[in-house]
């Protein structure tokens, strides 16, 4: 049943990575404005999940805490990633992304007495090698102390949600998934919507008639329902198997199968070609699933 959970899980993520590429927006308050769009149903939609499921419901300090700490963690991910590929190489920060799967990883060993071995060294290894070859351009690209520091950021936020979650089913013990969830979507979509706000003050940056909140919600009514579904889905799945599975096994391996699964699906579904580079990156993630497994 764990084993169909993950394969569910690494299907929802990367389906979210899809629904990402139908998202029409494209400066900052289009994206700020989608991304709160999708983030809102997603915790509406666990709170009334919660209902049906009382087991996993509930909203103790701990899954306040915890949740709230998530959907910051969350929305700062996406921030600073957005804010790292407008001013440097989207590849290179892909990678960055990619790899914040070892903070979870580690905090698995450090804090949570799981034991390392040398496959997992292994295949930690092969992931990065695939991540490398299926986010880096090779493209020389001018990058300074800006784009690095946004780049650090990103890695250190996306690294907190896996520890975020395998934490809150610790201390909860296994329960109150989806109070998490709801909460954590929920502070998300405030963390956006605040920002936007922000951006569209007056004294601050013009807002363009497309990026209005209509118009926004018009143009990705589709990719809305989808992120919506997956990323909640996604999150909860693996919020659920944190508190089930050592995390230093079960995040490199649904990390590392959502990059190429991700390479593979371009290739079929948005026609993307696949360089020498990329069909290497696929073979060393496949690598890594099988050696992560022995």
């Amino acid at each position: 049943m764990t084993t169909l959970l993950i394969i569910l899980t690494i299907v929802l993520f990367i389906l979210q990575s899809l629904s990402l590429k139908l998202v029409k927006a494209d400066t900052l308050a289009e994206k700020l404005l989608s991304n709160c769009f999708f983030t809102l149903p997603a915790s509406v939609l666990a709170g009334t999940a919660g209902l049906l499921f009382p087991g996993q419901n509930g909203f103790s300090p701990v899954t306040l805490l915890c949740g709230g700490l998530f959907g910051l963690c969350f929305s700062m991910t996406i921030l600073f990633y957005l804010s790292a590929i407008s001013c440097g190489p989207l590849s290179y920060a892909s990678f960055y992304l990619s790899s914040s799967m070892l903070m979870p990883a580690g905090a698995g060993i450090l804090f949570f007495r799981e034991e390392p071995s040398i496959s997992l060294a292994v295949a930690l290894l092969f992931f990065l090698t695939a991540f490398y070859c299926l986010s880096a351009s090779g493209g020389e690209e001018k990058i300074g102390r800006k784009w690095l520091l946004f780049c650090l950021l990103t890695f250190l936020c996306n690294g907190s949600c896996g520890i975020v979650q395998k934490t809150q089913q610790h201390l909860a013990g296994g329960r109150e998934a989806l109070g998490m969830m709801s909460i954590g979507f929920g502070s998300a979509a405030l963390c956006y919507a605040l920002c936007f706000l922000i951006l569209s003050r007056p004294g601050g940056q013009d807002v363009p008639p497309k990026a209005k909140p209509l118009a926004v919600l018009r143009r990705n009514r589709l990719p809305v329902c989808l992120l919506a579904l997956s990323s909640m889905g996604g999150n909860l799945l693996l919020t659920l198997l944190a508190g089930q599975t050592d995390g230093s096994y079960l995040f490199p391996l649904v990390q590392g199968s959502i990059v190429p699964g991700v390479a593979l699906c371009s290739l079929i579904f948005f026609r993307e070609k696949l360089t020498l580079r990329g069909k290497l990156g696929i073979l060393a993630g496949a690598v890594g699933i099988i050696v992560l497994n022995l």
